[in-house]
């Protein structure tokens, strides 16, 4: 059973006893610590910590062994760390520094784990009591980047547990992780065509009417009446044959039918009259029309 040493205040070591860390050993069938989140080594740098254990319960006043493993997966040749460094609490948030590691011991690995091994003894421990952790800094000599792990545990007594239940230790919330920036469509405004202006039918002008020309109206022309052409006279001299003088009986002389009727004389300019009448009724009406 691994067992912390414990550097007291007069400089002697003692190792801890194994009931001391029983808060950190996980029965049989017991749910193990979970790995808080988020914690991605940057660069390829892979950092164990092997004591002290997640949950161990650290005396105030005292000094802490702490040993691990710290290599950059891209180094050739040797562990490709410059150095390691140890915090209680956040370095960013004024941790209190527990000093610098020694680096390049054997770890049992192969490539760049092979002696990648290192192992730090803090300073005296501050007083005081409650949950803490310890944070393990690795510097890469490659690239010059930095990756930490944190190790949670108690100061001063860990919290009683119940009988029959192994205590749990109450990690700190993971750090938070920074999402990579998406950066976010831009939506390019497509132009609206302007709305066309509804068409005005425009009704072409119309054109004046003509005013109606009237046919002149043909008036019929009227037969002149028939004339008998008067007998040649005979010639002189020429005694008169002693013919019997025929009687012949006027050619425009009409007998009238009984009752009365229009004599030939009148028929003639009534038919004209009525021949105007007609005409002049016809062109009126086309007028109008």
């Amino acid at each position: 059973m691994a067992a912390v040493i414990l550097v007291m205040s007069s400089g002697s070591v003692v190792l801890a006893d194994p009931a001391d860390q029983a808060a950190t050993a996980v029965p049989t069938g017991a749910t193990a610590v979970p790995t808080p989140a988020c914690v991605i080594p940057p660069s390829g740098i892979i950092i164990n910590v092997s004591n002290p254990n997640p949950g161990a319960s650290l005396s105030p006043g005292s000094s802490v062994i702490i040993t691990g493993t710290a290599y950059d997966q891209a180094s050739t040749s040797g562990s490709g760390i410059s150095s390691v460094t140890a915090y209680l609490g956040s370095r960013d948030a004024g941790g209190i520094f527990l000093g610098n590691a020694t680096l390049g011991q054997s770890s049992g690995g192969s490539g760049p784990a092979a002696n990648a091994g290192f192992t730090l003894r803090s300073s005296t421990l501050p007083p005081g009591s409650g949950a803490r952790s310890i944070f393990v800094y690795a510097q890469s000599s490659i690239s010059g980047n930095t990756a930490s792990t944190e190790v949670p545990l108690y100061l001063g007594p860990a919290p009683t547990a119940v009988k029959g239940v192994v205590p749990t230790a109450v990690l700190p919330p993971p750090p938070a992780c920074t999402p990579t920036p998406t950066p976010a469509p831009t939506n390019t405004p497509t132009p609206v065509p302007p709305t066309p202006a509804p068409a005005v039918a425009t009704s072409a002008p119309t054109a004046p009417l003509a005013p109606a020309t009237l046919a002149p109206t043909v008036l019929p022309t009227l037969a002149p009446l028939a004339t008998t052409a008067p007998a040649e006279a005979p010639a002189a001299g020429a005694p008169a044959a002693a013919t019997p003088a025929s009687a012949v009986a006027p050619a425009a002389a009409t007998t009238a039918p009984r009752g009365g009727g229009i004599p030939a004389e009148l028929g003639l300019p009534l038919l004209a009259v009525g021949a105007l009448v007609f005409g002049g009724g016809y062109a009126l009406r086309r007028r109008k029309m």
